[in-house]
């Protein structure tokens, strides 16, 4: 198997859980994004890359932009968390077109995460407080909406190690 690596930008925990069990899964090093300076990139064949969704846009994916200019031909995989469920396609579909370069062939995987409030700071606490105050308001909602009102009442995990099993699965056919 080809020397990986797991790189991953984490608020409140969820990623860095993820991006933990794939290393271990695939006996490969990781780091938090804050220390990639410190590591040679160049030394891996593989690098894989996933952080927090926020809105549609992940936290970090600038760093794959960087990845791809510094080292073009490296192999990249990323991957997002959330906590959208998986069934809601719409929204991960939006999640990939927003975050994967555009005719890239970069490998996207999704894993639902949760709401961590006792470890979301500043700006994010504030605008899931908004968020879920304005859609508790609305008249008229879609399913979708009224579950996420009912899921951002309190602090839940749907993280699942075996939800990383195609990424793993994907990684070890290479």
């Amino acid at each position: 198997m080809e020397k990986c690596v797991v790189i991953y930008k984490s608020r409140t925990g969820f990623t860095e859980k993820y991006a933990n069990w794939i290393a271990e899964e695939l006996d490969c090093d990781t780091y938090p994004l804050e220390n990639v300076i410190h590591i040679e990139l160049s030394e891996y064949d593989l690098i894989i890359f996933g952080s927090g969704v926020r809105g549609p846009k992940m936290s970090g994916i600038n760093f794959v932009d960087k990845t791809l200019a510094a080292f073009p031909g490296k192999k990249l995989i990323i991957f997002a968390t959330g906590a959208t469920p998986v069934h809601e396609s719409a929204a991960i579909d939006r999640v990939r077109t927003m975050n994967v370069p555009k005719n890239s062939g970069i490998p996207f995987f999704y894993f639902q995460s949760g709401f961590n409030y006792e470890k979301m700071r500043g700006l994010d606490k504030l605008i899931m407080t908004m968020a879920r105050g304005i859609m508790r308001r609305m008249k008229e909602k879609d399913g979708m909406q009224n579950s996420m009102v009912a899921a951002m009442k309190n602090s839940y995990d749907h993280s699942s190690r075996e939800s990383i099993e195609p990424l793993v699965s994907y990684i070890r056919s290479l």
